[in-house]
């Protein structure tokens, strides 16, 4: 009998069920395979704005990893927002002296689509530069990808950003949303310094909270299952565009993917 596939989120949880853990949680089953996960922080948001963040101490992060890995054969992680600087260490330190071999895939949030900063710059890009010596797949919008730079200056291509990111890190880099042309959606990604140019549809709906969370969900389940990068970067791709055509309709200003 073949066991199903487990996917191990660590992120934060969305009370309005549209990012976060809970977002992981639904990609995950839509896509037949389990989802553990690690909650990072708790948010009070809804479509309007992000109201309240409690993180989750130190203490408690370790008991649910180690929890999770006492038991759990973990097929691939996806990594969502972090408190902190100290979790991202403890983090990565454990990963490593347990000899945690799987993919990994980490969607570098800095701020909540409606505008509440998550870290002061230069923690957000230590805590990259520490996750990036488990050679992830990173996952940063475009905004993500400039902050990540060596300098914030919009002025880079899309093309020469990823090169950078490239170079600074020494792991691959997905960077979604680049530019529009008509009906695409243009954007770059780069694994063992090959930059590659991947095009999506572009949708047209205002429900688009948790798309990040979603495409990086969906891409750790795609390795998970044994895909190359770039198949499941392409599968992932898919399952987002189809998931926006068939988004709840909830009557709420920013409503969910899934």
């Amino acid at each position: 009998m073949v066991s199903k596939k487990i996917i191990l989120s660590i992120a934060g949880s969305d009370n309005s069920s549209g990012a976060g853990v809970q977002a992981d949680i639904k990609t995950c089953q839509l896509l037949k395979v389990y989802c553990v996960n690690v909650i990072t922080l708790v948010t009070s948001q809804n479509s309007k704005k992000v109201d309240c963040v409690e993180p989750v101490s130190l203490r408690l992060i370790k008991s649910q990893i180690k929890t999770v890995f006492n038991e759990f054969k973990i097929d691939a992680i996806k990594i969502g927002l972090l408190n902190d600087v100290k979790v991202t260490r403890f983090l990565v330190n454990f990963l490593i002296k347990n000899k945690i071999k799987c993919p990994i895939v980490f969607d570098p949030i800095f701020k909540s689509t409606n505008g509440r900063f998550f870290h002061k710059k230069s923690d957000y890009k230590t805590i990259t530069k520490l996750l990036s010596t488990l050679r992830p797949v990173i996952t940063p919008n475009l905004e993500e990808a400039f902050l990540l730079a060596k300098s914030s200056s919009k002025k880079k291509t899309g093309l020469r950003l990823i090169e950078e990111l490239f170079s600074m890190y020494k792991t691959p880099f997905i960077i979604k949303s680049v530019q529009n042309k008509n009906d695409e959606i243009l954007g770059y990604f780069v694994n063992k310094g090959k930059v590659r140019v991947f095009k999506s549809l572009k949708i047209n709906i205002q429900d688009k909270h948790g798309t990040g969370c979603v495409f990086s969900a969906a891409l750790a389940v795609f390795l998970s299952k044994g895909y190359d990068l770039h198949k499941s970067l392409e599968k992932s791709n898919k399952f987002v565009v189809e998931s926006l055509k068939k988004s709840p309709k909830l009557g709420v200003d920013y409503g969910p993917v899934l």
